[in-house]
């Protein structure tokens, strides 16, 4: 079979060396096909005869890159320098710099190195090989420097760094102090390896502190004994600091029984003492707390100027129902945190409580202005409709439209390299002046590219393009899979558009897949369920329609496990339903619906719930039928 392929090609070759070439996008499309597999098979005399025939296709400058860079130690400084000026935004080229800055530094080539990057690349390696050229070159001080930051490092570095530390040890420039701080770092990393390595390296005067260092790792509960023999520095405090919050994530009570000890050991001041505080009150925020330990931990938040801590204890007197604590803890918060929507919504509720409902309204109507979940709740507080504003992109010029960056997304979209093509996306939009990106979100909204309109709002930070944020992907199949259940399409749009930002091939790390982000087993148990005919494989949740027929049907599971409530099926979705059970049992009936959103203790199940609520009522607005953000029955309801 390959002896015939090969002897197609050979006359395809023949034909193209003629006179004239059929220079149609199809024929384009025949040879660029015929070189990757030229080019597969190591038939390179085929791939040279062909290549000069495709300069006007969109990919080409893919052919060149591979033609660069399937052996870049006979590739010229003038050769990559062309290719990277003609090809600024091609993502595979984005690493082409520093790759080849590795080549020059294995040829030795050290001046060359610094003329083709008069700059430190970005890229560990490279940089590692920069400053090492910078040592040849004489200029040692700029070596040194270079070395001392890149030495800081929890994360274990590429071998490509050898020389550079090998010289920069050779010159007495590491000393057992650089080798102490980088194992610190290395123990806040939890790299246990590196830690190890490193305490290989101390000279024997400063083993008695590797040892300890080396016992913190393996064990955070011998933190008292390392604070007892070792005379206290800011060295020794920022270390017993760091492994003290292991020990509370792993035993709250030892922890915090053990903080004065610490503090007097180590001869720490009233700030690094509050650190520890907090590390233990952080451990303490759920409902298994005593109340001995709860009012500790409430002792320690009131000294607290820590946003993150103060917020957390506001979301706990939300979830408990806990109106006079809210205020308390309201008042606590720094001026940053009392900015953000959720602080002034529940600033003006509390005004309203109090009797001062001018002063709660005035700041709701100011909330209305934003967009987003609280936005909307205020409106609906207020009794009155959340003006939604869309802003409309003027539409991209004929040279933009034509620019060789959207030939190429065109082109690798025909070819199912779609993740190349969002990454040529998004260098193509990042790299234009703001109306042509909004010009650019235009075009990819009306070319029903959905996911590059979306991928666009993203990079350009377009959050009042609505109609390009929440294009009407997919509308037909999600209004036939929802036509027969509870669940409405701009809802199972909204969390189509939240789990995948409507790229169908998106696959999360633990392997939730497609549009709607199904798990496989979940994708098989639904299946099983509702005898959905067809599924058999896992890898069929990266076709839209068979992914928005289980997720629906999954989505509709939960739906009406909650009661048909969306605050509480989301949360399902997202966190799995035995967790919001979890947390109906906490807030135990004494909440309200904001309430009951904010006082989800995952953070990212929280905006989750947020977000998919105020996509359903954007995907309303498109489909004309507006409602509020809530329904009656998720706002009277008591969570």
């Amino acid at each position: 079979m390959d002896k015939w392929r090969f002897l197609a090609l050979g006359l395809c070759i023949s034909v193209f060396s003629g006179a004239a070439l059929a220079d149609s996008l199809d024929a384009q499309r025949q040879r660029y096909l015929q070189i990757k597999q030229a080019w597969d098979s190591n038939q390179q005399e085929v791939v040279q005869q062909l290549m000069p025939t495709l300069r006007d296709y969109p990919l080409y400058s893919y052919l060149e890159y591979r033609q660069l860079t399937q052996d870049l130690s006979t590739a010229s400084v003038a050769q990559v320098s062309q290719f990277l000026q003609k090809n600024p935004t091609l993502p595979p080229a984005l690493s082409l710099p520093s790759r080849f800055v590795n080549e020059l530094a294995r040829r030795e080539d050290w001046r060359t190195l610094l003329a083709f990057s008069p700059q430190a690349p970005n890229a560990v390696a490279a940089r590692c090989n920069y400053y090492y050229a910078k040592w040849v070159t004489g200029e040692q001080q700029v070596a040194w420097s270079g070395a001392d930051e890149i030495w800081l490092s929890g994360k274990t570095l590429p071998g490509s760094c050898d020389k550079l530390f090998g010289v920069w040890q050779a010159a007495g420039k590491q000393t057992p102090l650089n080798t102490l701080a980088r194992m610190k770092l290395a123990l806040s990393e939890g790299n246990s390896s590196l830690v190890n390595y490193l305490y290989r390296q101390l000279p024997a005067s400063y083993q008695t502190m590797g040892d300890a260092l080396v016992r913190l790792q393996n064990d955070p509960a011998t933190v008292e004994s390392f604070a007892r023999s070792v005379g206290p520095t800011d060295f020794t405090r920022s270390a017993t600091s760091i492994v003290f919050a292991r020990l509370a994530r792993q035993d709250v009570e030892k922890a915090r029984a053990m903080i004065p000890t610490l503090a007097r050991l180590q001869k720490m001041s009233e700030s690094e003492k509050l650190e520890l505080e907090e590390a233990v009150a952080w451990r303490l925020m759920g409902n298994d707390a005593t109340f001995e330990q709860a009012q500790w931990r409430d002792r320690v938040i009131l000294r607290s100027q820590a946003p993150a801590l103060l917020e957390r204890r506001v979301r706990m007197a939300l979830g408990a129902g806990d109106r006079p604590g809210l205020k308390t803890w309201l008042a606590r918060l720094p001026e940053e945190s009392r900015n953000k929507d959720e602080w002034r919504y529940w600033r003006a509720s509390e005004l309203i409580d109090e009797g001062k409902r001018s002063e709660g309204e005035v700041i709701l109507r100011s909330l209305m202005n934003e967009r987003g979940f609280y936005p909307m709740v205020a409106a609906q507080k207020l009794n009155i409709p959340y003006p939604v504003t869309v802003a409309v992109a003027a539409k991209p010029s004929a040279a933009l439209a034509n620019s060789p960056e959207i030939a190429r997304v065109r082109e690798l979209m025909y070819w199912n390299m779609d993740n190349l093509a969002r990454s040529e996306w998004s260098a193509l939009v990042a790299s234009r002046s703001r109306p042509e990106q909004e010009a650019l979100a235009r075009y990819a909204f009306e070319q029903k590219w959905a996911d590059l309109s979306v991928q666009a709002t993203i990079v350009a930070k377009l959050w009042d393009h609505l109609e390009e944020r929440f294009p009407m992907a997919w509308a037909q199949d999600f209004h036939r899979a929802t036509e027969d259940k509870g669940i409405t399409p701009s809802y199972a749009m909204a969390i189509a558009r939240q789990e995948s930002a409507w790229n169908p091939e998106a696959k999360s790390p633990v392997g939730a897949s497609g549009l709607m982000q199904v798990m496989p087993r979940t994708a098989q148990h639904t299946v099983e369920l509702y005898s959905i005919p067809g599924y058999s494989n896992p890898s069929q949740l990266f076709d839209p329609k068979t992914n928005i027929n289980i997720g629906t049907h999954y989505l509709e599971s939960v739906y009406q496990q909650f009661g048909r409530n969306r605050i509480l099926s989301s949360a399902a979705y997202n966190a799995g339903p035995s967790r919001v059970n979890t947390w109906l049992g906490n807030t135990d009936g004494r909440v309200d619906a904001v309430a009951f959103v904010e006082s989800i203790p995952f953070s990212e199940t929280r905006s989750y719930v947020k977000n998919v609520l105020a996509y359903d009522a954007f995907y309303r607005h498109f489909m004309h039928r507006p409602a509020k953000v809530l329904t009656d029955a998720e706002w009277q309801r008591r969570y």
